[in-house]
């Protein structure tokens, strides 16, 4: 590859440049003999071999590597066919989407979602497209972040929503922002910090708490906050991240507990628990959308997203009233 070659500008790539080119491309990607991507395109092999020739004129480098073991790739061909790919599936999740569009919008969405999206996000987001979108099925599978990350890099989910965590930062997946989300305190309603306008990081030092794991990113700010004051707390009451176990633990005892902002005004407004006059400094990674990188979104996908932000935006307008 130590030619000089003289690569032919966008327009002129272009004017020659057909969509049988790509599909002959991908073929021969896949089957690695032009005898067998022309089987596999319904073509002879002279015509798939003068195809090939129409391709390498077009972009004036040399795609493939003949042998009389077949062909492969040279770094040119390699990349041609990795965006070949890529523009294909575009255009045939354009296709989808129109006829979906014709067809009123119907299909299935998995999606992986955490603990924090749960009370409040997911359920009006479902809401909000099963009333323009009824036809259209989510399924929601809720786990750890690394497990929900290894689902969709191995394409069993379509999406993530929950908080972005270091691991979403991988080449293979890209994230959407959808808002940052502070962390309450809260108790059982009567606890007897509940109207005190005076909770200081002392006296939360000195109650019981329900407590994340200690690994858990959560945990180690918690903890961390404390040490800054010069302050321990003492062995939690339990150590867990079930909202359900959480929420009876909390209206059966004087605990406290730790809970995302949407998450502990769901509760409020419930009725169940308390939030306390004590605003920490306990950030963590934005709530987003995580999504393979490689993958165009279905248009079922794309209808939930939007009913996503659109609620995601719709909350955070609230806080901002509250």
């Amino acid at each position: 590859m130590d030619a000089d070659y003289r690569v032919p500008t966008v327009r002129q790539i272009r004017s020659r440049l057909r969509l049988r080119h790509l599909d002959l491309l991908e073929a021969l990607h896949a089957a690695r003999s032009v005898h067998k991507a022309a089987a596999r395109l319904g073509m002879t092999q002279p015509a798939a071999s003068k195809l090939l020739v129409e391709l390498e004129e077009a972009f004036g480098v040399p795609l493939f590597i003949r042998s009389r073991r077949g062909i492969s790739h040279t770094p040119y061909g390699e990349a041609l066919a990795q965006k070949a790919g890529v523009l294909l599936a575009d255009l045939d999740g354009a296709r989808n989407e129109i006829e979906a569009l014709t067809r009123g919008a119907t299909g299935r969405v998995r999606a992986g979602v955490l603990q924090v999206v749960l009370p409040v996000l997911v359920p009006r987001a479902l809401a909000r497209m099963h009333d323009t979108h009824a036809g259209i099925t989510v399924m929601l599978q809720e786990g750890t972040n690394d497990v929900l990350l290894a689902g969709l890099a191995r394409g069993e989910l379509d999406c993530i929503i929950g908080r972005l965590m270091p691991g979403a930062a991988q080449a293979m997946f890209r994230t959407e922002v959808l808002y940052e989300e502070p962390i309450y305190v809260v108790a059982r309603v009567g606890h007897p910090l509940a109207r005190s306008s005076r909770v200081t990081a002392a006296t939360l030092a000195g109650q019981s708490w329900i407590l994340p794991p200690p690994d858990a990113p959560l945990r180690q700010r918690i903890d961390a906050y404390f040490a800054e004051q010069g302050l321990t707390l003492g062995v939690p009451l339990a150590e867990s991240v079930s909202l359900l176990a959480n929420e009876v633990l909390l209206r059966s005892t004087d605990v406290l507990s730790a809970m995302p902002r949407g998450v502990a005004r769901h509760y409020a407004r419930l009725g169940v628990l308390t939030i306390l006059k004590f605003k920490p400094s306990w950030s963590l990674p934005p709530v987003g959308v995580v999504l393979r990188s490689d993958v165009a979104l279905s248009p079922a996908l794309q209808f939930f997203l939007q009913a996503v932000r659109d609620e995601a935006a719709g909350l955070e307008e609230q806080a901002e009233r509250e």
